[in-house]
């Protein structure tokens, strides 16, 4: 039988190539705790110097993320219950970071790989949707809300993680674009929602906070 189109894609992505420095880089992209601590101070100087703006933005991503992360992502993982692909795969590579300590090595270290095991495969799967992606494609919109062009950069490095986890044998990629138009949609009806509970509730609970802030997300 002829493979599908999505296996056709995965394998595009996820060959492998005689190219270990690639692998690496797909690696670290898909690895986020390897940029954990860089998005640790990223928050924290969010919060120092980002003003009234950043603030609100840094708390307008983080609720986002908890909500979906605990109402669509968990739940949709196991009512739609689809396996990865090298839990479907033998010929997937399953291509991770080296555990190193500092984590920063692991990026100067050949990574981990591994052919795929259908043998293993649980009886929940949970490959759609992506966490990464969704998480990424939230985070890209928010910040597009909030800082508009500027944000809108940061759509490359979320899509550049949402291909690494097809290079790396973690999703498909039916998962990926799925998690990232979902996300997209969601997070712009959160937002809007955020916004109209700050015009509703603000004004009355704290009327010098909306007196210099009359709207959560500053119109252009």
């Amino acid at each position: 039988m002829a493979p599908s189109l999505d296996q056709q894609l995965f394998f595009l992505l996820n060959a492998d190539r005689g190219r270990p420095w690639a692998d690496t880089l797909w690696a670290v992209f898909s690895s986020l705790d390897f940029w954990l601590p860089l998005l640790v101070v990223a928050g924290l100087l969010l919060v120092w110097r980002g003003g009234f703006r950043g603030r609100a933005m840094l708390a307008c991503l983080l609720l986002s993320i908890g909500i979906m992360e605990g109402g669509m992502i968990n739940p949709l993982k196991k009512i739609i219950s689809k396996q990865r692909p090298y839990h479907v795969l033998s010929e997937a590579r399953v291509v991770k970071l080296e555990e190193t300590t500092p984590r920063w090595l692991a990026a100067i270290r050949p990574p981990v790989i591994r052919a795929g095991n259908p043998a293993e495969a649980p009886a929940i799967g949970k490959s759609l949707p992506s966490g990464h992606t969704s998480n990424m494609f939230c985070f890209a919109t928010v910040l597009t809300v909030f800082y508009r062009w500027r944000g809108a950069l940061f759509f490359i490095p979320a899509t550049l993680v949402a291909l690494s986890r097809v290079a790396t044998g973690s999703h498909w990629p039916s998962d990926i674009l799925l998690s990232a138009v979902g996300s997209i949609v969601v997070t712009l009806i959160l937002l809007a929602l955020y916004d109209r509970l700050w015009r509703a509730l603000v004004p009355r609970l704290v009327p010098a906070l909306a007196a210099h802030h009359p709207r959560l997300i500053a119109p252009a």
